[in-house]
């Protein structure tokens, strides 16, 4: 099981390892006004919010409920943003914990702006004993603080302190996090410290329903609740912090823990024709040093913005179309050297396609490039009842990042960022707003490697070209072509028809229980004016879930 810990690239190998596809409950919850009651766990028992008080969707269902209690007294999207990955980190460690990095998008509709804010995990540096496994500087929670302290409304006691209290009482273990320590079982338990926290008293690990109770997590808990999420860069949870990951045979030298800086970055973005009031939105995505936003633009104008989907009506073709600009995104990556795409770019890389057969590799204008990184990471999204929107995806760079916890403190360490394209590149949040109008249109979050650009231009697609809704586009079985090996993998839904399809086209197909996770919420008429046109979405591939009302 040691190779759970190793990068990856090659989505179709994967199988084994599906619980990076997996990790979420697929209930979807419509909107539901909820109103005149009081919440023990809101700020000052203060009433919760009448009407619309906004939405979350996200993998982890705890998670999500301490994030609609935020929404529900009145915090913006940035508090229950924060509260939603504190309390992930309690019960969803795997993709989650104190030690992860990420990337989030945020909408401010005060200040009418977009922005992206980089917290991928940082190299450690320092020395290693022998046998000892290399660790990636933690980045969610100053990440996390930096989105709170610029567009949070409660107090920081409120944001973390239910996360805290999950950590120091217990609670049951989630679907998700029992599929994920079933997965790892052996490997996870290697590590004396983990074990005491993960494995029951049979030897074995917890499983769902089981009490996951971590005292020494909701200690440094109490650090960040009570000092700030300075003092886990530079005070005395700092300290121990840096004791743990000693303990682990890794020297972190206090001062790259302490120098560690989220930046604060322009999206890159496209108009598409989602409309309202009679103007175009802008869809905003990570861009130069990312991977899956530039990738995301290249298939959509691949796609031609849709009207290629629009036109391969037999499920076949559409497959086939699909595998073929998922093979060219493979090609983009490697022409593109950090320059974003131009439409035309996309048609000219489409010159080749052949809607009858598959296109040899020698046709192509590059040699596929695949990015090495793992796939396992976690989504959420939350809009709020005042305009403003955050969407995240978080990542330990593997699945319990390096497989070890740090003695003292409970936080599973992040594994060290991947070579080269490595660290969190493929994470995708994704917004659309239009500036015109102060509206949120769309907003979602994709998780799963190196699929996620062309996946997601996919269901934007379904949803701008083939009127389809959100709940159907994210249904849809999936394909796609990894670019090296050669191959097409599907999910078992897509059908013997479609996969007979694509053998007669010239592709070797594989199958696979799962390809990516998808977390949305779309409101075509405005998340403000048209609130109730509002959907919430979790993909019915994992154990997720999505409230909003």
């Amino acid at each position: 099981m040691r190779s759970v810990f190793r990068h990856t690239g090659v989505i179709w190998r994967m199988t084994a390892h599906c619980v990076v596809f997996a990790g979420l409950i697929a209930m979807v919850i419509g909107c539901d006004t909820i109103g005149g009651v009081f919440d023990e766990d809101g700020p000052g028992g203060t009433p919760i919010t009448e009407g619309f008080f906004g939405g979350v969707v996200g993998d982890d269902p705890r998670a999500v409920l301490a994030a609609r209690t935020i929404l529900t007294n009145g915090g913006t999207a940035a508090d229950a943003a924060a509260a939603y990955y504190f309390m992930s980190a309690v019960s969803l460690p795997a993709t989650s914990s104190l030690g992860a990095g990420g990337v989030c998008m945020v909408y401010d509709k005060g200040q009418n702006q977009t922005q992206l804010l980089d917290f991928r995990n940082g190299m450690a540096g320092g020395s290693m004993a022998p046998g000892a496994r290399a660790i990636g500087l933690p980045g969610a929670v100053r990440g996390m603080f930096a989105i709170y302290a610029r567009f949070g409304k409660l107090s920081w006691t409120d944001v973390v302190a239910p996360a805290e209290r999950a950590a120091r009482f217990g609670i049951p273990v989630s679907r998700g996090l029992a599929s994920d320590l079933a997965l790892v079982g052996a490997a996870l338990m290697e590590d004396p410290a983990a074990r005491a926290i993960f494995g029951g008293p049979d030897g074995q690990v917890l499983g769902e329903g089981d009490t996951l109770v971590q005292r020494d997590l909701a200690g440094m808990l109490s650090y960040i609740r009570t000092r700030g999420a300075g003092d886990f860069y530079s005070g005395l949870s700092a300290t121990q912090f840096i004791e743990g990951v000693a303990a682990t045979g890794v020297t972190l030298p206090s001062a790259n823990l302490r120098g560690f800086v989220p930046h604060w970055r322009e999206p890159a973005l496209r108009a598409l024709p989602w409309t309202i009031l009679g103007s175009e939105s802008e869809t905003k995505v990570p861009g130069a040093g990312f991977d899956g936003g530039p990738i995301m633009l290249w298939s959509w104008d691949m796609l031609d913005g849709g009207a290629r989907l629009a036109q391969a009506t037999a499920p076949d073709l559409r497959a086939h179309l699909i595998a073929e600009v998922a093979l060219r995104d493979a090609v983009a990556r490697g022409l593109m050297a950090d320059e974003l795409p131009e439409p035309d770019d996309g048609a000219a890389l489409m010159a080749t396609y052949d809607p009858a057969a598959a296109t040899p590799l020698s046709m192509l204008p590059g040699p596929p490039v695949v990015l090495q990184e793992s796939p396992a990471a976690s989504g959420f999204v939350v809009v709020d009842a005042y305009g403003n929107a955050v969407s995240c995806a978080t990542t330990m760079n593997n699945l319990f990042g390096n497989g070890r916890v740090a003695p003292g403190t409970g936080i599973v360490l992040a594994a060290e960022p991947g070579p080269v394209r490595g660290n969190g590149m493929s994470l995708l949040p994704v917004l659309t707003v239009n500036e015109n109008a102060r509206e949120v249109i769309f907003a979602g979050v994709v998780t799963g490697g190196v699929l996620s650009g062309p996946l997601m231009a996919s269901v934007v697609s379904d949803i701008l070209a083939n009127d389809v809704s959100l709940a159907d586009a994210i249904a849809a079985p999936r394909v796609f072509h990894p670019g090296d090996p050669d191959v097409v993998v599907v999910e078992p839904e897509v059908g013997d028809a479609v996969v007979q399809g694509l053998l007669a086209r010239g592709h070797d197909v594989r199958t696979v229980p799962e390809l990516g996770l998808i977390q949305g919420i779309s409101c075509p008429d405005g998340l403000r004016n048209g609130s109730g046109s509002c959907r919430f979405v979790t993909d019915p591939r994992g154990f997720g879930l999505g409230v909003g009302g």
